[in-house]
């Protein structure tokens, strides 16, 4: 019995991961900051050891369910709204549209899977399901992200192709083939829309730069099968049961 009791004791960090509260490296971030409590006691050290089905947690006041309770919510990021928690510089984040949407109340601490640059509007996810979040976000995973895209100039044949086949950036990388699709062009502006399986900083924007077609405006319209659809700028919805599992099961 006692080896059976041992089994379940893990670090705290762990332990919060565990628990769906958030990623272990937010957790450590959190303890080291005299966040966190254990059966009533602030606990600052990373190597502290607690068993998950009977020790009691709180996070800066709150309890810690001991059930994971996993949101998964879908959020239309405006432009100029930047992807962090706390912004240096004052600008306003992500995190403050969560609080003001009541879909993210006692939603525990949710984070975002992946980013978006300043600039790029659109669909981001937002979860406290670490493992679907590593999962989606891990390169050799190849998850599909769509982009709808203004840009200068008027696309061509020659330039599709090479967005397709992939660029060399200019930093020397290579990006995996894309799929690009929906052409218009007019007034020496083109838009299209652009499916890349991967995650580079700012990848959209440097792929057309590199072929001198510079980017106007950038909008994140899926994610695999999660379609941004008619959600408003800035705006929450729940992810449907489906849309859950099809992230679950790529």
């Amino acid at each position: 019995m006692r080896a059976k009791q041992d089994l379940r004791v893990v670090s705290l960090p762990r332990a919060l991961s565990k628990l769906g509260l958030c990623s272990r490296s937010q957790a450590e971030k959190l303890v080291a900051a005299g966040k966190v409590s254990v059966n009533g006691k602030v606990v600052t050290s990373l190597s502290f050891r607690v068993d998950p089905s009977h020790d009691r947690f709180s996070v800066e006041g709150a309890d810690v369910a001991k059930e994971k309770t996993f949101t998964y919510l879908l959020m239309n990021k405006p432009v100029d709204v930047v992807t962090t928690r706390v912004d240096e510089r004052g600008r306003r984040t992500v995190y403050d549209l969560l609080k003001a949407d009541r879909l993210a109340e006692n939603a525990g601490h949710l984070f975002p899977v992946g980013r978006l640059d300043k600039e790029t509007s659109g669909a981001l996810l937002f979860t406290n399901d670490t493992q679907l979040g590593e999962k989606l976000t891990n390169p050799n995973a190849k998850f599909p992200k769509t982009y709808a895209v203004v840009c200068e100039g008027i696309l061509n044949r020659e330039v599709l192709s090479q967005l397709s086949e992939g660029i060399t950036l200019e930093d020397g990388y290579t990006t995996l083939p894309a799929r690009v699709s929906k052409m218009f062009s007019e007034n020496d502006v083109s838009e299209c829309e652009i499916t890349i399986v991967e995650g580079k900083n700012r990848q959209i924007r440097r792929m057309f730069e590199q072929v001198s077609f510079p980017v106007l405006e950038l909008q994140r319209i899926a994610i695999g099968p999660v379609l941004l659809g008619e959600l408003q700028s800035g705006k929450l919805r729940k992810l449907t049961k489906d849309e859950i599992n099809q992230l679950k099961d790529r």
